[in-house]
């Protein structure tokens, strides 16, 4: 939860003055009271009203309240207003709330209006019943789609064909411990690049 108050809070502070007012008039929004605190009550009118299941738990709620007082501070709200306007997941295994690291389907993200998101126990352990196989982690999705991008646009992409050439070359006999363990993680590497971008294309395709 660190890394996502830590990213609430520099968007506030980055964003124009009009930003920070949209803030500010969410916490009042939930300060029903004006006491100048949310309670777990005002947290939860708030969300049920709005249709926010997932959220309305009180697991989550003492996630959010950093100090551990029983109430939420405007700088906690403030985590909370990220999260809904980031629309960040929750596991559609377990239904954990995604902090981190998350693993998600590259069918859905692309052509569906809802995402299915993993944490990485459940990826990890295939305690999930979904129809599509293409699913990647949320730093390689985003390196990747901007790889297609570039792709698109005819900036950059590899040609499969040498990558696959010059990484057969290289694995011969002969060679030093280091050197082979070298090879092998540049083929490890290799491999990796090619199954990404193999199942974009396939995607691509699918969606065509």
């Amino acid at each position: 939860m660190e890394e996502i108050r830590e990213a609430a809070l520099a968007y506030y502070e980055a964003g124009t003055q009009e930003q920070r007012q949209l803030a500010r008039a969410f916490f009042r929004t939930l300060d029903v009271d004006g006491d100048g605190r949310v309670s777990v009550h005002e947290f939860s009118n708030f969300l049920r009203d709005r249709g926010c299941r997932l959220l309305d738990n009180r697991s989550f709620f003492q996630a959010l309240d950093r100090d551990g007082n029983g109430c939420l501070d405007f700088h906690e709200v403030l985590t909370l207003y990220y999260i809904i306007k980031s629309g960040r997941p929750f596991c559609d295994g377990c239904g954990v709330f995604l902090t981190g690291l998350f693993f998600t389907c590259l069918n859905c993200y692309e052509s569906s209006h809802t995402t299915f998101d993993l944490c990485s126990a459940c990826y990890r352990g295939r305690r999930f019943v979904h129809p599509h196989a293409a699913i990647l982690d949320n730093y390689t999705l985003l390196t990747h789609k901007r790889l297609m991008t570039m792709g698109a646009l005819g900036i950059g992409q590899p040609n499969m064909s040498q990558i696959i050439s010059s990484t057969s070359s290289n694995l011969k006999p002969g060679k030093s411990r280091r050197e082979r363990v070298k090879e092998a993680f540049e083929a490890f590497d290799t491999g990796f690049t090619i199954g990404t971008y193999a199942t974009y294309a396939a995607t691509v395709c699918s969606i065509m």
